[in-house]
């Protein structure tokens, strides 16, 4: 288990950022135009014991409706958050901060479930802070 966080990033980075799917995901596209994708239950000894104390299926389908659909289209790696706003709210005829709350609620809600993982430039990351001694090679307080 990786208990790692992931850098908080500000929002001019989130904009920047661009969405990739998840490859390990099997997805479709189905007749009607909306994607399924299929979940597969984990192998791992935890998901083995969790799915022995709790029903936990080997295979669940999401499916998503049309404007689902076309944001897991564009998130390719090479679309950025920026630009699926913009699509979104000409296309659905919604001005620029309603297209952009909803369509970050959802990439979160993505982003949670592992479905989607965000490309950021390594210049928009936060800069580490510096533990330890100061510049001058002293301890603060000391």
């Amino acid at each position: 288990m990786n208990f790692r966080r992931s850098p908080k990033i500000g929002r001019d980075a989130m904009l920047k950022s661009r969405p990739a799917r998840n490859d390990a995901l099997d997805w479709e596209k189905t007749d009607d135009d909306e994607v399924s994708i299929t979940l597969t239950r984990g192998t791992d000894w935890k998901a083995r014991i969790l799915s022995k104390i709790f029903w936990i299926p080997e295979r669940r389908t999401l499916l998503l409706d049309q404007i689902g659909t076309q944001v897991w289209e564009m998130c390719d790696g090479k679309t950025s958050v920026d630009a699926m706003i913009r699509k979104l709210s000409e296309e659905h005829q919604l001005n620029l901060k309603e297209a952009e709350v909803s369509l970050l609620n959802y990439l979160q809600n993505l982003g949670k479930k592992r479905l989607v993982g965000f490309l950021v430039d390594k210049t928009d990351l936060p800069k580490a802070k510096k533990k330890g001694p100061n510049a001058s090679g002293k301890a603060w307080g000391a």
